[in-house]
């Protein structure tokens, strides 16, 4: 299956642009792969990068019983964690 390439306009820096043209004419390829090739790689690691929550793990305690022996503490939560009365 062919891809369609959409024609798109870049900036960049003088050096950065200079780096490419030399790495480019180096593998004997163009900017354009090189920099298609690189948002690619990004794109990739980006998505790597998103949490899996249905097989995340810290879903495995929530809904554990914990036993603080204490029946209110949602009402009384405040007064648990930093101390006073009720």
């Amino acid at each position: 299956m062919a891809t369609t390439l959409k024609r798109t306009q870049m900036y960049f820096p003088e050096d950065m642009l200079q780096q490419v043209r030399q790495l480019a004419d180096s593998e004997h390829t163009t900017i354009a792969e090189i920099v298609r090739n690189a948002v690619g790689e990004f794109l990739r690691k980006k998505k790597k990068r998103e949490i899996d929550w249905d097989n995340d793990p810290l879903w495995d305690i929530v809904g554990q019983a914990c036993g603080s022996g204490c029946s209110d503490v949602a009402e009384h939560h405040d007064v648990y964690l930093y101390g006073g009365k009720r």
